[in-house]
């Protein structure tokens, strides 16, 4: 593509360079999840750059695209560069060069401009090929430099990516290709003009906002939808929290249950118990029993502890108030572990004083705050439950509380199961002690954090404590449920602008394609008209011409028969009719060559091959000529190389018929000099390659006038036919004659120096043919009886005349009804039947009277104007024994009637 102006180039190139980073960045702050892009207009600008100036377009999309993805990736930092972002933003880079290198070459190489396009096959092809296929190799390059570089991407899901990027490539070329082409087309040279420009750069608009909107808006529906889902799974995970929750504190009122059931129990008992607990509840981090003492229960205490564990387990914890008792844990399941614990006072810390307070005084398990077990190697969020253990008091009197069973809840363990068994791994979770508005557990890493914008918050109430859960969708969940969705959408998006683009382009071809065949068909209708006027003008002066050719010898035959009817002397009268003959003849030649015209246009022109002597051929034609350019004064030669007789298989006739014209326009057109008539043969084994020359010194042909001579009713100019005569067929039968017979007529000629028509042709050799000459006696035809149907009287006298010449009894009748009663009611031996007669014709009565007389009984010959070899075939089957043309001569009459003595 070439520009009217170097500027107009130079600002494209720019443009576009600038436009793919530009409009890129733009897209991006549009883009979903993972950044799904529901259409990439770039990759139209990277193809209409690359179609524009080919491998001249590399550096400014290279150096657009890499920036682009730079800035996305990296931002406008370079702190960050490295060796391998810069390999990745390179490979991405090179993956969109090579896409649109592609595409941009088979647009130059075979389809050409895509608002140009030669046929619906090539629309297709864009369509199909550039538009969509195509495009696999950029998203394939990008996906896999993402995969293998990016840790948000990874080669699991690489179609999955692959698919997205292609699919917002395909519609971006599709919609951004035809638009960008129309808005650079007023800057192209030399460029064919745009159809429908208005309404293709509207609907590719519209196109491209209906794709981003749509997009847009269905990805809301689905987050919407998304949101909603996620609500109920909400409630889901809080109905399962809960029911672990209210399971740890049936295993502590189990435990509580089995102890109240006991006066005493030992710490064996309480393993026992304690140790198959934990085994159905993996949640409980430890169980004991904490015994409820007063300040001088104290020592007593100690002795049985140090009595359990050694003397180094002391009770250890003073009473926050000066009347609090003593929580003290006696026993601990498993000790491993939780030594530390035994004989710390419960009661000395206040969180968990007030859970003991509450408990008991609500006779029911109660938790305290969040706690981080210190002997574990890494700090382990935990709450304890506390429950009641009364002792046993005669009836009536007031119960006491004899202890506590406790258990240490483990909430990683406890909330871990429970979120699994809720499938709650969609969702980031996190739980905060409201006491302290501390987080003590979350299912997300360090990088990954609650959207506050779309979070949801439960408050949950454990056993007197309150927790607040804050719940939001992961984003790889929520990028994965919109992915699927929006390809699906996409995909069906691509599918339907395909469409209305192909429709588009085809419109446009379509349009393109009919003002096109308008021009070339008003250009065939001017044509058509110009030689629709050439024609008629060339008929025109045919008329003129014919009606001075046959006006010409029609005068003499009028005039020297008007003279012979007033003459006495049979000298005169014998040379008055000699004339007339010859003028008459001059009008058969006339007829004649109209009728071969009118059957060359008609195509029914036949050529009939037979052997005959070529040397007597060019004899005949030297003998008819001769005299004609002696009386000019004139040299008339004929010069050949044939040997002697020479037989060749041909139509002797037609041959001769041009090779007459072409010597007698010759010689009438020569005033002065020679007329050359020349020939040479080839021989080969089968066939003669003959070269027919006639070269005159005559007027010669202008050049530009040369071919036209060769057209019907067209001589080389006006004052031609006015000056030597002529009606500009003879060329014309010539030409097509020596068509027909396989053979080429040539000219060659200078205004002035004379003309040379050249006949070349090609005859099958034939073996010699004994010549006979056929001797007809008509000497006895005077005993003939003849019967003639003939209408028109000026022919009857004719006909009469020519049959009295020879004495022949004759009969006339004026039609075919009164010839079938005079061959009823008398004896003929011929008939002579003109064949266009009123009431009944020729053809009519004969195929009657072949109902009664054969052909071999009654011969009937038909006399008529009818010429044409279809005619004589219709004749014959008719049931006419022979054919005569009109005008009738007396001696081919004589010989036909000389059959039949």
């Amino acid at each position: 593509m070439n520009f009217k102006h170097a500027w107009q180039s130079q600002l494209s190139y720019i443009l576009l360079s600038v436009g793919y980073f530009a409009l890129g960045k733009l897209l991006t702050s549009f883009a979903f999840q993972d950044q799904v892009l529901p259409i990439w207009l770039p990759a139209g600008i990277g193809l209409v750059g690359m179609f524009i100036w080919g491998w001249r377009f590399i550096p400014g999309l290279g150096v657009a695209s890499a920036a682009f993805n730079w800035t996305t990736a990296h931002g406008w930092s370079v702190s960050t560069l490295s060796i391998a972002n810069v390999v990745e933003v390179g490979i991405i880079a090179s993956g969109a060069i090579l896409q649109a290198l592609i595409g941009g070459y088979l647009l130059r190489a075979w389809l050409g401009h895509p608002l140009h396009l030669k046929s619906r096959l090539h629309i297709a092809y864009f369509i199909g090929l550039i538009g969509i296929a195509i495009n696999l190799v950029s998203a394939n390059i990008g996906v896999f430099a993402l995969s293998f570089y990016h840790p948000e991407y990874s080669f699991a899901n690489h179609w999955n990516n692959m698919l997205a990027w292609w699919l917002g490539d395909s519609l971006g070329v599709l919609i951004a290709t035809p638009a960008l082409l129309i808005l650079l087309q007023p800057w192209f040279a030399n460029s064919e003009k745009l159809n429908n420009v208005a309404s293709t750069f509207s609907a590719c608009l519209v196109l491209c906002l209906s794709v981003a909107l749509t997009t847009f808006l269905y990805n809301q529906s689905n987050i919407k939808s998304a949101n909603l889902n996620a609500k109920r799974e909400v409630q889901i995970i809080e109905n399962i929290v809960y029911r672990y929750i209210n399971q740890s504190m049936l295993a502590i009122q189990a435990l509580a249950s089995q102890l109240q059931a006991r006066e005493a129990f030992t710490q064996q008992e309480f393993e026992e118990i304690a140790l198959y607990l934990k085994s159905q509840y993996t949640f409980l981090r430890a169980l004991s029993w904490n015994e409820q003492i007063s300040s001088e229960q104290r020592s007593q205490l100690n002795q049985q502890l140090a009595a359990l564990y050694g003397d180094d387990v002391k009770i250890k914890g003073e009473p926050i108030q000066p009347n609090d008792p003593l929580v003290v844990v006696k026993y601990i399941v498993p000790l491993n572990g939780n030594a530390g614990a035994l004989g710390f006072n419960v009661f000395s810390k206040e969180s968990r004083r007030q859970a003991i307070i509450n408990a008991s005084s609500k006779t029911e398990p109660q938790a305290s705050d969040i706690v981080y077990l210190v002997q574990d190697s890494r700090p382990a969020p935990s709450y304890l439950l506390f429950s009641p253990v009364f002792a046993q008091t005669p009836s009536g009197q007031e119960r006491t509380i004899k202890g506590y069973a406790t258990a240490v809840v483990q909430v990683e363990t406890l909330l871990a199961e429970a979120l699994k068994q809720a499938q709650a791994q969609l969702f980031n979770v996190a739980f905060y002690d409201v006491s302290n508005n501390g987080i003590f557990y979350k299912n997300f890493g360090p990088e990954q954090l609650i959207d506050e914008d779309n979070k949801k918050v439960v408050t949950l109430f454990v056993a007197g404590q309150k927790w607040r859960m804050e719940l939001s969708v992961k984003e790889e969940y929520a990028s994965r449920l919109n992915q699927q969705l929006t390809l699906m959408l996409l995909i069906l998006q691509l599918s339907i602008t395909a469409l209305i683009v192909y429709i588009l382009l085809l419109f446009n071809y379509q349009h393109h394609a009919l003002n096109t065949l308008v021009e070339q068909r008003t250009r065939s209708l001017a044509k058509a008209k110009q030689q629709s006027d050439r024609a008629n003008q060339a008929k025109s002066r045919f008329l003129a011409n014919m009606s001075h050719e046959i006006r010409t010898p029609l005068n003499a035959v009028i005039g020297f028969a008007s003279l012979a009817s007033s003459s006495h002397n049979n000298r005169e009268l014998r040379d008055y009719i000699k004339k007339i003959g010859s003028a008459s003849k001059t009008l058969l030649n006339l007829v004649n060559d109209i009728l071969d015209i009118a059957k060359i246009e008609s195509n029914r022109l036949q050529i009939d091959e037979h052997p005959f002597d070529l040397q007597a051929l060019l004899s005949r034609i030297d003998t008819m000529f001769s005299s004609s350019a002696q009386s000019k004064n004139i040299v008339w030669q004929v010069v050949h190389n044939l040997p002697g007789p020479t037989w060749v298989l041909g139509d002797e006739m037609r041959l001769e018929q041009i090779l007459i014209n072409l010597c007698s326009n010759a010689i009438k057109f020569t005033q002065r000099g020679s007329v050359i008539f020349d020939v040479e043969a080839q021989y080969g084994t089968k066939q003669v390659d003959l070269i027919f020359s006639v070269t005159d010194t005559g007027i010669g042909i202008e050049s530009e006038k040369q071919q036209t001579i060769f057209n019907a009713f067209s001589q080389a100019d006006n004052s031609t036919s006015r000056r030597y005569g002529g009606t500009g067929l003879g060329l014309a039968i010539a030409k097509e004659l020596s068509e027909l017979m396989g053979g080429k007529l040539s000219l060659k000629s200078e205004v002035a120096q004379g003309s040379s028509f050249t006949l070349t042709i090609s005859l099958l050799n034939a073996s010699a043919q004994s010549k006979q000459i056929e001797h007809v006696d008509t000497s006895q035809i005077h005993c003939l009886r003849v019967l003639v149907a003939e209408d028109n009287p000026v022919n009857q006298l004719v006909i009469k005349a020519m049959l009295s010449s020879f004495d022949i009894q004759h009969t006339v009748v004026t039609n075919g009804q009164q010839a079938i009663e005079a061959v009823k009611s008398e004896e003929f031996d011929v008939v002579l039947m003109d064949c266009q007669m009123p009431i009944m014709d020729g053809y009519q009565a004969t195929a009657a009277i072949r109902q009664f007389k054969g052909v071999d009984e009654l011969p009937i010959v038909a006399l008529t104007a009818d010429v044409m070899p279809e005619d004589k075939a219709h004749a014959i089957a008719i049931g006419f024994n022979r054919h005569l043309a009109k005008p009738l001569e007396r001696d081919k009459l004589a010989v036909c009637l000389a059959n039949y003595c």
